[in-house]
């Protein structure tokens, strides 16, 4: 009995001690508003220049030869010696590309229209990097036997024929490749990555218009599969070129022998003389080896064909981004809300360590 009174009047107490800690923090409700309002005010004027930032995200799949679609295909290639492909996404392969300045410069140099203004990407994105005090001025030393400052302030781009480029738009274009992918440990503006469990990759871009966000990751995902594809099937490509080439040049032999044998005979219907038949049968001879060669032609060409279309990957994009986008950073008012918590939270811990400090020093 004794133990649970003891019990009992320690929870008692406890709710007595936190009524009076709620009546000291009540008392206090001016200083605690007064600090709150401090709180919020101070951080909002901290963040009252944080820009928003806006992120597309795009969405793809490679397919390299699927079974379902290229077995049948794959099969007939086995018979002629020829491998349809491995069916393994080389996903790697394309997250290197996608860093890759021959892939961004082609996008860099694509005219977009943003707000009205119809100009390079580059510059777009210059005038975002601007805004975001993130684009300055540089130093290049000992140029030519001299000191010279090539300043990028204000610069814009006025070309795209990259192998004319001045030392000054080199310096640009490096620069803002290095914003866009990143440089060692830093991470850029442009981010590729793919599920290792589904093989999907993702593009994304973030900026300070979402129109520009959009714009440079549809194209960053197009020039990339452009150029996969193309380094992709290059050699079957060229052997098909070439073949077809080969091919194009007997058919046009053959058709040529095939008219004037047709016109020998139009114009000797009756032969009697043996250099007249030596004629039609050298020509019928040389029409029979063209044909021949025609033939072998036309099955190479077809192999050819198969194996550039069974060598060149898919590329399909799931979903592109579309407006509007929302801010991926915390606006103003959010850091106004904070900044009054914090320094309510403060306040109120001010009040209750007082308390106990005088509580201590007066027992």
């Amino acid at each position: 009995m004794a133990q649970v009174h003891e019990s009992e009047i320690s929870l008692k107490d406890l709710i007595l001690k936190v009524i009076d800690y709620l009546r000291s923090l009540f008392k206090s409700w001016k200083f605690i508003t007064l600090m709150g309002f401090l709180g919020a005010f101070l951080f909002f004027a901290l963040n009252y220049n944080t820009k928003a930032l806006y992120k597309a995200d795009l969405t793809f799949m490679l397919n390299e030869n699927e079974g379902g679609s290229m077995g049948g295909l794959a099969s007939m290639l086995g018979q002629f010696g020829l491998s349809g492909g491995s069916t393994e996404s080389n996903l790697d392969k394309i997250l290197q590309l996608s860093k890759a300045r021959i892939i961004s410069q082609e996008a860099l140099f694509e005219k977009t229209n943003i707000e009205g203004q119809n100009d390079f990407v580059a510059n777009h994105l210059i005038e975002s990097l601007t805004y975001l005090d993130r684009w300055k001025s540089g130093r290049l030393s000992k140029l030519l036997g001299g000191q010279e400052e090539l300043s990028l302030d204000d610069f814009k781009f006025t070309h795209d024929s990259i192998s004319a480029f001045s030392l000054k738009e080199n310096k640009a274009l490096k620069k803002i490749h290095a914003h866009v992918v990143g440089v060692n440990d830093n991470s850029g503006l442009f981010k590729s990555d793919y599920s290792e469990l589904t093989g999907i990759m993702t593009f994304s871009m973030i900026s300070s218009e979402d129109d520009l966000s959009i714009d440079l990751v549809n194209l960053m995902y197009e020039k990339l599969s452009n150029y996969y594809i193309e380094k992709a099937v290059e050699k079957q490509n060229y052997d098909y070129r070439v073949i077809k080439s080969k091919y194009d040049s007997i058919a046009y032999e053959l058709n040529n022998v095939q008219n004037q044998l047709a016109y020998f005979q139009d114009r000797n219907k009756s032969l009697f003389k043996k250099q007249d038949q030596l004629v039609e049968n050298k020509l019928r001879i040389e029409e029979q080896k063209l044909f021949t060669l025609y033939a072998e032609a036309e099955k190479q060409k077809q192999i050819a064909e198969l194996s550039l279309n069974s060598k060149t990957p898919y590329i399909q994009a799931i979903d592109t981004p579309i407006k509007p986008l929302r801010p991926i950073n915390k606006g103003r008012i959010y850091y106004f809300l904070l900044g009054g918590f914090i320094g309510g939270l403060l306040s109120c811990s001010y009040v209750i360590i007082k308390k106990m400090y005088q509580e201590i020093m007066n027992s």
